[in-house]
């Protein structure tokens, strides 16, 4: 009879599965109980570990609190300078302007060689009526030459004036003046400008240079046309002075009366600064020439006048 071998085999491993699963329960079932029962082993005795920890804890170093600043990277410190205070701004403005002469003569210019004619140069801010006159006075005083003559302009330097003088001489040479002057319309002076010259009966021009770019006399205080009260004008300007006579400082009223008068000594050549006053009586308001002038050290007359108008109250 045979027997399957492959129906052999699988009865036996049934077998043995029902044999060993009760007994590897059963084995699990004893570890179990085991474990939850009795402690394990350990190295040390019962009640040792905590006492070790205790002693190993004393054995150690105390601890000392070490406080440790933090560390930080200095930052600097912030100070605003202080700002500059605000100021007002202003628009800018013109510098002021060099005072132009009343008469600005071009050529010839002082102490110049002239044969006849003379070329004369100049601008002039004319008198009432537009009134304008030049001389030319020879070494002795007398009139070389004389022309009156009118001219309108609307120009701040003047009206241009070029004219021909002649003239004829007594020697081979002599000193002469060549002014111009303007009036107002009461007759007074209101400038009067003067050249010296030598004269020649032969021989060739030899033209200095004008020196009358800025006025040989400024008045600073009063201004034109300012009122004063109380019996005294006060003065300030500058003269440069033509030779060593005195200076004169005169108030005229429109017939020509003198109302107050102050004299000055400048040194010859300088420019020099004064301050002064001059006193003066009026019964009611009065419209004064003030007056500066110099006379001539070789000729009659003045050799230089400068005016403005001021108003006088008693």
């Amino acid at each position: 009879m045979k027997i399957n071998l492959t129906v052999f085999l699988n009865c036996q491993v049934s077998y043995l599965m029902k044999k060993i699963i009760p007994l590897i329960a059963a084995l699990f079932f004893l570890t179990g109980c085991s474990r939850a029962g009795t402690p394990p082993p350990t190295p040390f005795p019962e009640g040792y570990l905590p006492t070790a920890v205790a002693l190993t804890a004393a054995a150690l170093p105390s601890p000392t609190l070490v406080i440790i600043p933090p560390t930080s990277t200095a930052t600097p410190t912030f100070t605003p300078s202080p700002s500059p205070s605000p100021t007002a701004t202003f628009p800018p403005t013109a510098a002021p302007k060099a005072p132009i002469p009343a008469i600005h003569v071009l050529s010839p210019g002082p102490m110049s060689k002239v044969i006849s004619p003379i070329t004369l140069k100049t601008y002039v801010q004319p008198g009432a009526k537009g009134q304008i006159q030049v001389e030319l006075l020879g070494e002795d005083g007398r009139l070389l030459a004389r022309d009156l003559f009118r001219r309108e302009t609307i120009l701040v330097e003047g009206a241009y004036i070029k004219m021909e003088i002649p003239f004829e001489t007594r020697a081979a040479a002599e000193l002469g003046r060549l002014q111009i002057s303007t009036k107002d319309e009461f007759g007074r002076p209101l400038e009067v400008y003067s050249i010296h010259l030598l004269l020649l009966s032969v021989g060739r021009y030899d033209i200095n240079r004008s020196d009358t770019e800025y006025p040989r006399s400024i008045f600073f205080f009063p201004e034109s046309e300012q009122e004063f009260s109380g019996g005294t004008l006060p003065v300030i300007g500058e003269y440069q002075s033509y030779n060593d006579n005195s200076v004169i400082l005169e108030l005229l009223d429109e017939e020509g009366k003198v109302l107050g008068l102050r004299v000055l000594n400048l040194t010859a050549g300088e420019r020099e600064s004064f301050e002064t006053s001059i006193e003066y009586k009026v019964k009611e308001q009065v419209s004064a020439r003030l007056i500066l002038r110099q006379s001539d050290d070789k000729f009659n007359g003045a050799v230089y006048l400068h005016s403005q108008i001021v108003i006088l109250n008693p």
